[in-house]
C-alpha cells in the first residue's frame, strides 16, 4: 500500500486533507509521517522539503500564484502591487528549488476592480481546492503530463520583500511637493 502525506499550513489544505480522507482510492492511505510516505502533496505548505525527504518520492505542490511568473510567498499582495489583471493557481512537481518544478496545470482567473489581497487569496483558495479534487487521484497514479517552466521568467517573492513593501512612508515622501 502506498502512503500519501498531505503537507499544509493553511485552512484550504485542511479542507483538502478532509476531502482526501473520504476519497483516497484503494491501494493508498494517508500518513502523518512524511518520512514513511511514497507521495507528498503540498497545499500552501510553509516549509521547503529537503533533498533527502524528496528522494524516491513523487512530490507535488498546489501553489497560490501563476508560475513561472510568481514564485514564493505573499503572491496575492504582489499581484495587486504589480497591477496584474489576472491571478492564478498552479499545480507543479516539487524539485529542489522554490517553485521551479515542472508545471502540470496553471488556472488563471481575473482580478476584480477593488480586489484586496485577502479577497484575492480567498479566491485562489477556492480554485486550489477545486483543482486538488480534480487532480488528486491522477497524481497518486502518476497520470499527468508536465512541462518544464522557464525559470528565467518571474522572480521568487520572499517574506522580507513584502515587509519592505509595507513601509509606505518612502512612497509618501517620494510624491510630496510643497
Amino acid at each position: 500500500m502506498k502512503k500519501v502525506f498531505i503537507a499544509t499550513a493553511r485552512h484550504v489544505g485542511e479542507h483538502c486533507k478532509a476531502w482526501a480522507l473520504q476519497n483516497t482510492p484503494e491501494g493508498f492511505s494517508l500518513t502523518n509521517d512524511v518520512n514513511e510516505s511514497d507521495v507528498i502533496i503540498s497545499v500552501m505548505y510553509d516549509k521547503i522539503f529537503s533533498k533527502d525527504t524528496l528522494e524516491g518520492k513523487s512530490a507535488y505542490n498546489f501553489h497560490p500564484g501563476p508560475l513561472p511568473e510568481y514564485k514564493g510567498v505573499g503572491l496575492s499582495s504582489w499581484l495587486i502591487i504589480n497591477e496584474e489583471k489576472k491571478a492564478g493557481v498552479t499545480l507543479h512537481e516539487i524539485d529542489n528549488n522554490i517553485d521551479t518544478g515542472n508545471i502540470i496545470e496553471v488556472r488563471n482567473f481575473p482580478i476584480d476592480d477593488g480586489e484586496t489581497a485577502d479577497s484575492l487569496h480567498a479566491k485562489a483558495e477556492q480554485h486550489m481546492l477545486k483543482m486538488f479534487k480534480e487532480w488528486y487521484t491522477s497524481l497518486l497514479y502518476g497520470k499527468y503530463n508536465s512541462v518544464p517552466q522557464d525559470n528565467n521568467l518571474g522572480k521568487v517573492y520572499k517574506k522580507r520583500d513584502l515587509e519592505k513593501a509595507k513601509d509606505i512612508t518612502r512612497f509618501i515622501r517620494a510624491f510630496q511637493f510643497q
